[in-house]
């Protein structure tokens, strides 16, 4: 084809030249032509695509995760409040129920989870009076008291446990053997060494709770509990030279001092004290 343009159009020498670079090669047919194309359309495009998020499926997986963070916090937050020596604590708990606690007591509630669940843990000296309601519980080491809506006094430190019933009705539960008693007014029940469970009747409950109003009241009390009480009140440290297998019986008023209160309950027994400072004392016969 381009030998006959060239012939045709008497092109001279120069003119030839210049056309013959200037021309564009083509495919010599159709066929040529369609093989090209025909190998470009069977040749895959990849496109990638983005999976579509609808809004709603965040929004409600957030919603979730929000509601198991909240429900994880009030299920497992705890309020812990404790007193010492010589002090003595009132408290209202998130049902209106009132706790006093006595000197060296621990307590332990979850009061985003007491619409639920109304459970103490108490270690030490406390007096309870509960409004009406769901079950009401404190757990001790060694026992369990369970109520609904009465008054009660719970002494647990150590493995000594008591429990003593003003009004209303009290379940107590041995933690170990899960024997239980249930206590009516003026009734106390102790849960002795050996696991079971003693119940004392007509209780004077102005002895049992004398704490509160800053007495202290024994009752034939082995003299070492006696002075165990004293350090607590007190926050005084006493130390006794010799095994005193003594019980004492008496009455005594806080306001008096440390000092005072020792002359007193070592008088009966014609034992001898020494203050070596101002929170320390010998006990010796």
């Amino acid at each position: 084809m381009t030998a006959d343009i060239i012939n045709n159009n008497n092109l001279d020498d120069d003119s030839k030249e210049l056309f013959l670079l200037l021309q564009v090669s083509w495919p010599d047919s159709r066929e040529q032509i369609w093989e090209s194309l025909s190998g470009r359309l069977k040749s895959p495009v990849i496109v990638q695509m983005r999976p579509k998020i609808r809004t709603w499926q965040i929004a409600m997986a957030a919603s979730l995760s929000l509601l198991l963070g909240i429900g994880t916090f009030m299920g497992t937050y705890t309020v812990k409040l404790n007193t010492v020596a010589a002090q003595h604590l009132g408290i209202h708990l998130p049902d209106g129920s009132a706790v006093e606690l006595n000197a060296e007591t621990e307590i332990h509630y979850k009061p985003y989870w007491w619409w639920r669940e109304r459970k103490i843990t108490l270690q030490g000296e406390a007096y309870f009076e509960v409004m009406n309601g769901k079950a009401f519980s404190v757990e001790s080491d060694v026992g369990i008291t369970q109520v609904l809506g009465t008054s009660f006094n719970i002494y647990s430190r150590d493995k000594h446990y008591e429990v003593t019933c003003e009004t209303g009705e009290v379940r107590v539960e041995v933690s170990d053997t899960k024997h239980s008693v249930i206590l009516h007014p003026y009734e106390k029940a102790s849960i002795l060494i050996s696991g079971q469970l003693k119940v004392e009747e007509n209780i004077n409950m102005e002895n049992e709770t004398a704490w509160i109003s800053n007495k202290l009241i024994f009752t034939s009390e082995p003299l070492e509990d006696v002075f165990e009480e004293v350090e607590r009140q007190y926050d005084v440290e006493i130390l006794v030279q010799s095994d005193l297998m003594l019980e004492y019986t008496g009455s005594i008023e806080k306001t008096e001092s440390a000092a005072e209160v020792l002359r007193l309950i070592c008088r009966p027994f014609d034992l001898q004290i020494k203050k070596s400072n101002n929170n320390q004392f010998y006990i010796s016969q």
